[in-house]
């Protein structure tokens, strides 16, 4: 619910993380964090990066055109560049403040047990 979502993100920016229970637990700003890179910021810094590639423009000269030219696709790659490395930030220091060791055996051995 929209209520969960803003407590949710409140208790995250305040580093407010409540202890990892080794499972798929995730709440609904995680899911929504996870579809984002997934299926909007990978797939973009793909097609950008192909644009910007010669061997790609040569053969298909429409593709940097769609974003706006070339120089729009290197900005558009630097941009989703940069979303990636502040997901992979929040991401490492997430999982260290929600318990590293219990994390990495649940992920691992799938244990929840410290």
């Amino acid at each position: 619910t929209l209520t969960s979502f803003l407590t949710d993100f409140r208790n995250h920016l305040r580093l407010k993380v409540r202890q990892a229970s080794g499972g798929p637990d995730y709440g609904l700003l995680q899911k929504l964090t996870y579809v984002g890179i997934m299926f909007l910021a990978l797939p973009l810094m793909l097609v950008t990066g192909l644009a910007m590639s010669p061997a790609v423009a040569a053969a298909i000269p429409g593709l940097a055109s769609l974003f706006g030219g070339h120089q729009s696709s290197r900005t558009l790659h630097f941009v989703g560049f940069a979303l990636l490395l502040v997901f992979l930030g929040i991401h490492v220091t997430m999982v260290f403040l929600s318990g590293l060791v219990r994390q990495l055996r649940g992920m691992t051995i799938g244990s929840r047990d410290v």
